[in-house]
């Protein structure tokens, strides 16, 4: 990842954050912000990850943005992105990632609402050969079917062009999960994803993911929580014989706006 990359993608974080922040002005504040640490104890991706295990990293993360009504209970949103990874082991994994997402909130009544939106990447690793170019799409359904209890269910597809053809991949995302309040301001979360990523090199290459998560969070100021995660992945593939598992742990900080 040279220099000129990162100058580039901070200024257009910046920039694009700027404007964002002088729309939402007039209209609805969106912000959010994080650090976590994370756990696997098999990192499974790219043909050129095969041989790679366990590693701890550290994610920070930002958000800024703003929405707009457009009519009764639907909104449009648009925010910009910055995230950056660290590894303690696999440093070609090293990343900072510049994005923009907008879509478009419904509420359809006190218990339905939807999400649909866009987003564009710009990717830089510490390996130029994993810096990329991605854009994708995701539709997410809502339900609070209690004042302690919600349900989700999702789709998301992401196109990845990388460098090298070896990490570039097409995927497609769906989930489901919920959560439920277990305490004042303690939610527990319960969730299931299917992920299915094809890559270019080798012609075919293919990965499916099969996760299982549990979570929780609590809340110890305003708009600011605490939260631990651990997933367990079921990670199968067309190119090796082997079915691999990994577990995930997280724990983090987060303030949402």
């Amino acid at each position: 990842m040279t220099n000129h990359s990162i100058k580039c993608g901070v200024s257009f974080s910046i920039m694009v954050s700027f404007l964002l922040f002088a729309s939402a002005a007039s209209a609805g504040l969106l912000m959010d912000a994080g650090l976590k640490g994370v756990y696997e104890d098999n990192i499974v991706g790219s043909a050129a990850d095969v041989e790679k295990k366990g590693d701890f990293y550290t994610v920070l993360f930002a958000s800024l943005g703003g929405n707009k009504r457009i009519g009764e209970d639907t909104f449009l949103f648009l925010r910009a992105s910055a995230e950056g990874y660290l590894y303690k082991r696999y440093t070609d994994l090293d990343a900072a990632i510049v994005g923009i997402n907008g879509g478009v909130y419904k509420e359809f009544n006190s218990v339905l609402s939807a999400t649909g939106s866009l987003n564009i990447k710009k990717e830089n690793f510490k390996d130029s050969q994993r810096n990329s170019n991605a854009y994708g799409g995701l539709l997410n359904l809502r339900q609070q079917v209690h004042p302690g209890l919600w349900i989700k269910e999702g789709y998301e597809f992401a196109k990845n062009t990388a460098a090298s053809s070896t990490f570039s991949y097409e995927a497609h995302l769906l989930w489901v999960g919920m959560g439920y309040s277990i305490m004042p301001k303690t939610t527990a979360t319960l969730g299931y994803s299917y992920l299915r990523r094809t890559y270019e090199e080798p012609a075919g290459y293919r990965n499916i993911f099969h996760s299982l998560s549990l979570g929780l969070t609590r809340e110890i100021a305003g708009k600011v929580s605490v939260y631990g995660n651990y997933d367990r992945q079921y990670i199968s593939s067309n190119h090796h014989a082997a079915t691999h598992i990994n577990n995930v742990y997280s724990l983090g900080l987060s303030y949402s706006y």
